[in-house]
């Protein structure tokens, strides 16, 4: 009778003793995954754009990814007409994403209201083929240095810098700006906002 109560005894003991093991081991696999879940977390951060246009002007579409964003901004002032142009490049799907918002002033038009007239395009996908678009700029880089701070043609800027562009008065401005309509009108070939001056859409 003794024996089968210290057999019982054992069972019991050994039984237990599995219990404890089974938990020990079911504590150390969560102690593992929120372990390597903390080091994941802290391998990934916040992310850092390595993006500069100082750098990477003639080719900054290539190099930039889904996480980036340009912003150029495009002060077409002239004597009394006010605008400013602002374009936002990004990536998507590995796709390159322009949108683009005109502003300009209409207080000639309305003398009694001072007003920006706000034109906000839809995005549009560049077909963007040997870096064309950052040709435009690119070719343009001698108008960052300092014998060109007249007035202000343009601004390329990412998280990290700026480039600045200037023209030197009023009739090197005024064929910037012509130039720039140009080049906008390539994009969006349909919006009057974009017709060089003096010129008119095709299919009026």
């Amino acid at each position: 009778m003794r024996s089968n109560y210290v057999n019982c005894f054992y069972i019991l003991v050994a039984h237990n003793i599995k219990i404890v093991l089974k938990l020990k081991f079911s504590f150390l696999i969560i102690l593992c995954f929120l372990f390597a879940n903390c080091k994941t977390d802290k391998k990934a951060g916040p992310y850092k754009s390595d993006l500069k246009v100082t750098e990477n002007l003639s080719d900054f579409t290539s190099k930039m990814t889904e996480k980036d964003t340009v912003k150029i901004l495009a002060v077409l002032d002239m004597e009394w007409w006010m605008r400013h142009d602002e374009l936002t490049i990004t990536k998507k799907n590995d796709k390159i994403q322009l949108q683009t918002t005109v502003k300009e002033d209409t207080t000639i038009l309305e003398p009694l209201e001072y007003v920006w007239r706000i034109n906000k395009l839809e995005t549009i996908t560049l077909d963007n083929i040997n870096n064309e678009f950052e040709k435009h700029f690119f070719q343009k880089l001698e108008r960052s240095k300092a014998d060109f701070n007249k007035s202000l043609i343009y601004k390329v800027m990412t998280i990290n810098d700026t480039l600045v562009f200037y023209t030197k008065g009023l009739g090197d401005k005024g064929g910037e700006v012509k130039d720039y309509l140009r080049f906008m009108h390539h994009y969006y070939p349909i919006e009057k906002d974009f017709i060089p001056f003096g010129e008119k859409l095709l299919n009026e």
